[in-house]
This record gives C-alpha cells, structure tokens and sequence, in this order.
C-alpha cells in the first residue's frame, strides 16, 4: 500500500532548512532557464515528437503506487448534487536511462498540488506544495506543459533540483485532484435499492477507461502502449460499495476518513497504461472457476442480475480456451466482466474487463439467437485482449491490427467453444443486425473489411498516423486484420497441422508481457509455420512446401512478401483466364477501375502475396478442405490451381480475402452449381462458405461494372433453387447476401434506369425472388406469433444446433428487409409478367 504518510507530509529527515532555502533560489534561477528554452524548442506529442517521448524516453517506468480517494457525494446521481471531483496520490517509480535535468511525462487535466522526488533513497526534494521545505507553493511554476501543445495533449517538463545520470532510480510523488468526466469518470445513473430503508436512490458506478491515451487523465505516468510497468492501486471508499481493479483484492482496512474503506490491491503484471482497471459502486456478481482455477465473475447493477448467465458461459468457457489455444495461463488470479449503465463500447481493461451492459447483459426471456449471439461475440472479442493485446501489445497505435486484428480473428473461435451450437466459421464469413446494418468493427469481418476495403482513399493496416489510435476507417485494423490471418491460417493448416496457432506461440513467447509490431507479428508467423513444416515429413506437408514458396526462401524474403498486406491498401481482385490454369491480380475497387488521384496508393501497379485454393462447388464436393488444391500468385500474373473442370471454384471455404472473376462460361457453370446445395449439417459448412464468397463476388463485380449486373438475377434464381435456402446455412450464407443485393439492384436501377418498363421488369423480377426467400420465414413466424420489431428474437424457437442458430439469426432479418425492398420495387404497379426482363443498368 502506499505510504499516506509519505504522500502528504513528503518529509525528509536528511534535508534541513538551509538546504531548501537554498534550493530555491538555485532551482528558480534554472527554471526560469528551463522554461525559456522549453517554449522556444520544446514540443510535445505531435506526429514526430510524441514519438520521442515514446520510444527515446531518458527515464524507463517500473512501478507506479496510486490511490484514489472517493466520497460518497462521487456516487449521487444527480449531477447538479455531485460532487465532480476526486483526490489522488501516486508515485512514479523511474530508472534513469539517458542523463538529463528534464522530466517529461503525461499528465492532462490533473491540478497537481504536491511535487516531490526521491534520487536513489538519499536526496529527497519537494518542488512544490505546502510544506515548509517545498521550494514552491504553486506547482503551476515548477510542473508546466511542455511547449504550446503540451496543455493540450498532456505532457509535462519538470526541472530536476540536479541532473541525473544513467543507471540511477528515480521515485517521483505527486498529489493532485481530477474531474470525474474522463479517464475515471461517472457512469450514467440508475436506481438503486437502499437496503437499510429501502428508499430508491439515484446512483452512478465510477470506473476507468482510458484507451488510448486516457491513463494521463487519472495518472501522471507515460502514456504510451510500449512503456510497460508494474501497477500498485489502492482505491479508498464508502464502506458500503463494491471496489474492483485488475487484480484481486489484498487487504482492506479503516479509511482515512469516517465510513470508508481502503482497499488495496495486488501489484499487476507489466502492462500499458490504458490497460490500468477500477470500477467502484453497488454492484452484485455471478461467478465459476476456471479449469485453471481462476475465479471468473460477471458484474451489473443489482437490478440485472439475472441476465448473467450468457456472458458468465462466454467468460468462463472462452478463458478455458484462451488459455488452451496460447498454452499461456492467464497472469492474473480473477477475471471480472463488468456492465457499465450508458457505456458505449467496451474496452479491455487487464483483469476488469468493462462493457455496455446492453449489449453484455441477456435478458434470456425476450431475447434469443442474436441477443445470445452479440453477447457472445463482445465478450470474445475482449477476452481475446487478455492474451492479444494485454499480454501481448501493439508497440504503438499505428500497429493497433497487433491487438484488434488478432483479436477479432481468435474471438470466433472462442465463440465456437463455448457456444457449439453458433457457427464461428458462418458468423466470421458476415454478421449484421435484424435490420441487416453492421453490427460495430469486428463483426463479420469478412464482409465487413471487404465492403470498406474496396472504396477509394482507405489506409493501409499500418496507418503511420501518430495518436489517433484508429484509422479514418477503424474496420481495418480489426475486420481485415482478421481476415488476413484467417486467410494465412487456411493455407498453412491445409496440411492438417496447426501450423499457424504455432506461429502465434511463438509471438506471445518472444514478446511476452512486452510489445510488438505488425511485422514482428509477421516473423513470429513465418518462424513457427517453418518450425512445424520442418519437423513434418507427412505427404500434405510436403506437398504444402512444394506449393508455397514462403516454406522455402529465408524468413526475412518471406516477411516482405507478407508485407504487402500491411503496407498497402486495398485487396487484389484475381481475374482467372480463359484456360482456367493462369489468372492476373489487380486492385479491386468498388465503383470500378476509373479511379485516380489515390493519396495512399504509392504504385498503379499493385501486387500481393496470395495464397489460392481450389475447390468443388456442388454436390460432388467432398467435405471439408481435403481436396483442396493450393498455390501462390506472387506477381502481376502466373500460374494458379487449376479450375478448368466443372464446379472449381478458386477461395477454398471463402478463406481468401480476394475477389475472383471467372470467364463467363465458367462463372455460369458455378452458378448452376448453386442449385445443388444442400445443407443438412455442418460437414457442408465448408461447401456453403465458398458458395457466400462467389454470391458476394457475383454482386461486388456487378455493381463495379465487370460483370453484367444480370448474374444477380441469375444468382438469385439458383439460389432460390437451392434446398439449402431452407435451412439456417443456407438462409444465413446464401439466401441473406443474395437477398441484399437484389435490395441495392432495385435501389441503384431506381436512380440510373431510364427506360420505365425495364425498371419495371426488373421490380418484378426482383419482389418475386424476395418473395419466394421471405415467404416461409413469414409463415413460420405467423404460426410462431413474431416478436415485434423492436425486440430481438423470440428466445421459444431457440434450439442447440448450428441450423436452428442461423435460422433464428436471419428469420427477423429476412422479412424486414425484403419489406423495405418491396418500397422501391412498388413504385410502379407490380404484375408478374412471367419473363425475364433484358436490361443493362449503366453504372
């Protein structure tokens, strides 16, 4: 615990008072130096000089010991009745790395009262507060802003009473008071039950989020994700409330003032700063341990506590997995999951992981397939950050996909383990809501990165954009990263081998508790994909090695073809020739080729390194990826797994984050091949899932003016064909994508379509297809009585299977937007006219 003693007196026997008469006048005279020659050269965290203070930083964090001191006025309510601010204490523990007489460090928004230092256990010196000693009563004077952007962004320069020399230890304390509107900051209020009285009370949760640079509002420390420390936090009280923070309580004992309680906690691992957790407030919790004893809890305000049991089943099972797939323990002794009222996002705090409860919290009375789902998949998502992200982190915010893209790649396969019964495989391919709309940045990455990633002007992975954490188009960092390693992982394990999971041991054992890069990550692939190939003499591996050509060049060559996924926007589009055995990549963008003046396109010429499959689309196929055939396209054009048969179909289980076109012969061949489809379990998932890549090609390709925008009529009618448009699969990978582009066809032939009755024979073409998707799912529901729109799905349809899953995950979704389709498509009066309209929309 922190020595209040220490913190408020900041005393020292060995210094007497013509020592800091003296110091006075030495350290005013040198600081009025110090701050000339900070505003004319100082700057502080821009593009170039943030970077500075990150990465060339004279003095290394340790260790930093704070304690907040809360009231119970914090917790009312009411804002107008509050009381908006705190007080804390902390000391920064330092080695000196570089010699200097500056200290710079984050600090933003905090009313610093109190300075002092201790050098190396012997010269202790108070800079500034109210003790005798102190060589100033304003700390304003000797803590000021580092240059004109200093007060804006939150670093602050201090002069040191003497320069200090490489190899020395530095402990800095400081008292100061905060607002509780960012960085520890009020909650939105809820009705509490007093227990005493049992009067109802408007109450607030208190708790830290702090990504990506919210740390330097409720700790001076180094605010930067590389700057790892140990974290030793105290949290002081009213008796009656619930103190949290990333590691279990250690001892509690009387505050210092009446009613309250000091709670100190256990010092964490090495971590960042944003990953720093507290949350105080009524609150109540469901628990169960771990397979590795970790006691894992849900936490809400008292009136949800009975919607715990779906986020419990996710945190509980999803650890057990974490810590299987990693082979890497957890660091911490509990986990806490905490729903927060009003909170938008969730952020995952080490230890005391923080939530909307809106989306965490299941109501499973009211709520069924999606509701489950969402919870799911946000818990996922954050758990994963305690391995990818927390134990292992970005070196900096330009490198965010280290945490987000990993993240949300192994986020589906936690959601596969602890639920069985949804599909990680279809729900990675797309998810959206009942309405059809995105769901947020991580959910169906596949679709959702592809969509994004196809306009003009988006960033490559790595931004080079210094503090803004995310890029102009956040998807990236989290949906393509996903979908690049997902992508990585098909062809690696397509030996059978987990090749690729090797590769991420061998990441979070290198950079254990520490940093790293995108192309650290990229090593660490390459490395451990070589270390499984050569101690594998099996006839797949062979044969993977004689198809790739990563296996066999040194791992340095093997990065930088791997680098041209992260250095560069976009994806290629592979255009397969006429024999079927060669093809040629080229940048895909939505609207089509016409697209100039790119900012973030260095080259017209753009290639990658990607790794091709191919498959059977069809009843012949055989399940699984066993006859998969895999290759490499690495330049402009080359030679590629065949598909001059029937039914072969490049983007094996729609793995691949590219856009295939086919020649129109062949395109046909695949479409009729859609009529086929069955979908009686889940050993056709793999069948389905390249069946969802070529729909999604056929639509992306029609709408950027490659193809004619026919094909989605004729894919559609094969799709309507199809027995698996029945079943949850099919409805959910094949039915749904098709069903939404014949929604954007009626929209975009509506504003480009002159020609009346074209537009016309299209609206019909286009309500009969609606119509023959949506009406047995409008069936089902009239029999079922249907939920109303607002609520989520009616949890009484809800069975443990994959197929009954997806069919309540589209069953709302379906009919609402075939309803909205039919807006457009009514315009003009609708008669089945009984042929096929001949059209070309001009777009």
């Amino acid at each position: 615990m922190p020595d209040f003693g220490r913190h408020i007196r900041l005393e020292s026997e060995n210094r007497g008072w013509i020592l800091a008469v003296a110091a006075v006048f030495i350290v005013s005279s040198a600081w009025v130096t110090l701050v000339a020659q900070s505003n004319a050269s100082h700057r502080l965290i821009t593009d170039s000089a943030g970077d500075t203070l990150a990465t060339n930083t004279r003095f290394m964090p340790q260790l930093y010991e704070v304690t907040y001191l809360l009231k119970e006025t914090n917790f009312i309510g009411d804002e107008t009745q509050a009381d908006m601010t705190y007080t804390a204490q902390s000391s920064m523990h330092l080695d000196v790395v570089q010699p200097t007489q500056a200290l710079k460090f984050n600090s933003l928004n905090l009313d610093i009262t109190n300075f002092s230092y201790l050098l190396d256990d012997w010269m202790d010196v108070c800079l500034c507060g109210y003790q005798y000693q102190c060589m100033s009563h304003d700390c304003k004077e000797m803590v000021r802003p580092d240059g004109s952007e200093g007060a804006r962004e939150g670093t602050m320069v201090v002069l040191l009473f003497t320069p200090v020399q490489a190899g020395q230890h530095l402990v800095v304390h400081m008292e100061y008071t905060a607002s509780l509107v960012s960085g520890l900051a009020r909650s939105t209020a809820f009705e509490y039950a007093d227990p005493v009285t049992s009067q109802m009370e408007s109450q607030v949760l208190i708790a830290a989020s702090l990504e990506p640079f919210g740390a330097r509002r409720m700790l001076p420390c180094m605010d930067f994700p590389n700057l790892k420390a140990n974290f030793s936090i105290s949290i002081q009280a009213p008796d009656d409330l619930v103190a949290l923070s990333t590691m279990a309580e250690e001892s509690s004992q009387p505050g210092l003032e009446p009613g309250t309680t000091l709670h100190k906690f256990g010092v964490t691992p090495k971590m960042s700063t944003y990953l720093m957790g507290v949350t105080v407030g009524h609150m109540v919790s469901s628990s169960a341990m771990s397979d590795s004893g970790k006691k894992i809890s849900v936490w809400s305000v008292p009136t949800l506590a009975d919607q715990h049991a779906v986020p419990l089943q996710a945190a509980l099972q999803g650890t057990n997995f974490y810590e299987s797939y990693t082979g890497i323990e957890l660091p911490l002794t509990k986990l806490d999951m905490m729903a927060i009222p009003g909170k938008g996002g969730a952020v995952e705090n080490w230890g005391l992981i923080q939530f909307d409860e809106r989306r965490m919290l299941v109501n499973e009375a009211t709520e069924g397939a999606y509701g489950r789902w969402s919870s799911a998949d946000v818990v996922c998502h954050e758990l994963s950050h305690q391995w990818f992200g927390n134990y292992v982190t970005c070196k900096d915010f330009d490198n965010i996909s280290v945490n987000e893209g990993l993240a949300s790649f192994v986020e589906y396969k936690c959601i596969a383990a602890a639920f069985p019964e949804m599909s990680g495989q279809a729900l990675f391919q797309r998810a959206t809501t009942p309405h059809g709309e995105n769901v947020g940045v991580h959910e169906g990455p596949r679709s959702h990165a592809m969509g994004v990633d196809a306009t003009p002007f988006v960033e490559p992975l790595l931004t080079f954009r210094a503090l803004s954490f995310l890029s102009y188009h956040p998807e990236l960092p989290y949906s393509k990263g996903a979908s690049l390693w997902r992508m990585l992982e098909a062809f690696w394990d397509s030996a059978g081998q987990d090749a690729f999971r090797a590769g991420l041991r061998v990441l979070m054992q290198r950079h254990a508790l520490g940093s790293a890069t995108l192309e650290n990550v990229l090593t660490a692939l390459v490395d451990g994909v070589a270390a499984v190939s050569g101690n594998d003499d099996t006839g797949d591996m062979q044969q993977l090695r004689a198809n790739s050509r990563l296996l066999t060049v040194p791992a340095q060559t093997a990065v930088a073809l791997l680098q041209f996924w992260i250095d560069q926007p976009g994806f290629p589009l592979i255009n397969v020739s006429d024999s079927g055995t060669q093809a040629a990549q080229s940048r895909f963008y939505a609207w089509g080729s016409n697209v100039t003046d790119d900012p973030f396109v260095t080259s017209g010429n753009s290639t990658w390194y990607v790794p091709l499959g191919a498959g059977q689309l069809g009843s012949q196929a055989v399940p699984g990826d066993a006859a998969a055939q895999w290759g490499e396209l690495l330049d402009h054009s080359g030679m590629i797994p065949s598909v001059d048969t029937e039914g072969t179909i490049l983007n094996v289980a729609g793995t691949g984050y590219y856009r295939v076109q086919y020649p129109s012969a062949h395109q046909q061949q695949l479409t009729a091949a859609l009529r086929d489809l069955t979908s009686a379990d889940n050993s056709t998932m793999s069948v389905l899932l390249q069946a969802n890549a070529f729909i999604s090609d056929i639509t992306a390709l029609s709408f950027a003016n490659s193809i004619d925008p026919s094909a989605i009529l004729d894919t559609a009618a094969a799709v309507a064909a199809s027995p698996a448009c029945q079943t949850g699969f099919g409805m959910h990978l094949l039915v749904m994508p098709i069903v939404e582009a014949l929604q954007q066809l009626a929209l975009f032939s509506h504003v480009v379509e002159a020609d009346n009755q074209c537009r016309l024979d299209l609206y019909t073409s286009i309500q009969q297809l609606l119509g023959s998707f949506a009406q047995p799912i409008v069936d089902q529901v009239s029999q079922q009585g249907a939920s109303t729109a607002d609520s989520k799905y009616d949890s009484a349809t809800y069975t443990a299977s994959q197929n009954t899953f997806l069919y309540d995950h589209v069953k709302v979704q379906l009919p609402y937007t075939t309803q909205h389709s039919a807006v457009v498509c009514t315009t003009h009066p609708a008669g089945l006219s009984g042929r096929r309209p001949s059209y070309v929309v001009s777009l």
